[in-house]
C-alpha cells in the first residue's frame, strides 16, 4: 500500500484518507436515510392494517383489534396516534379532535379510553364477569369457536376491571 501511494504522487496519502473519511460520512448518511425510509414504510403499511371506525360499527371488536395492533408496533407514540386518527371518521373522529383541543399531546391510551367511554358498552366489570361465568357452548358451536368467544368475554371482563 505504501508503494501505491508513492505512485499516485506527493500528498496522495492525505487525499486518500480524506476520501475515506468522506466515504464513511456518506455511508452513515445513506444508512440514516434508509433507516428513515424503512421506518416510514413500516408505519404506513401498519396504518393500513387498522380498521376504520366512524361510530356506526360494532365498537368492541374494533377496539380489540386496534389495541392489539398498536401494542405490536415499535414506533413512537406520536406515530401510533397519527395512525389511530387516520383510522377514524364521523363522530369517533370528532371525539378525538375535541380531546386534542384540550391536550394536543394526548396519548394513544387516552384516545382509546375516550372512545370507549363514548362508544363502548355501559356494562360494568361485574356484568362482564357474570357473562363470562354464565357462558355456555351453544348447540352446534364448535369447541374452538366457543373457546374464542370465552376468551373475548374474559378479556373484556379483565379490561373493565382495570
Amino acid at each position: 500500500m505504501a508503494n501505491m501511494s508513492g505512485l499516485l504522487g506527493p500528498g496522495s496519502a492525505a487525499s486518500s484518507s480524506e476520501a475515506a473519511a468522506s466515504a464513511d460520512d456518506w455511508t452513515k448518511a445513506l444508512g440514516q436515510t434508509l433507516e428513515k425510509i424503512v421506518l416510514s414504510h413500516a408505519v404506513s403499511n401498519s396504518c393500513r392494517k387498522l380498521r376504520l371506525f366512524a361510530g356506526e360499527e360494532e365498537f368492541e371488536p374494533w377496539l380489540e383489534h386496534t389495541t392489539e395492533m398498536l401494542q405490536e408496533w415499535a414506533v413512537p407514540d406520536a406515530e401510533k396516534r397519527r395512525c389511530l386518527i387516520e383510522s377514524l371518521g364521523g363522530p369517533a373522529l370528532d371525539v378525538i379532535h375535541t380531546l386534542k383541543l384540550i391536550d394536543p399531546g394526548v396519548s394513544v391510551k387516552d384516545c382509546l379510553e375516550a372512545l370507549e367511554h363514548t362508544f363502548g358498552s355501559i356494562e360494568g366489570p361485574e356484568d362482564s364477569y357474570c357473562k363470562f361465568l354464565n357462558s355456555r357452548q351453544q348447540k352446534g358451536e364448535k369447541a374452538s369457536a366457543y373457546t374464542q368467544r370465552l376468551e373475548r368475554l374474559l378479556q373484556r371482563a379483565v379490561m373493565r376491571e382495570q
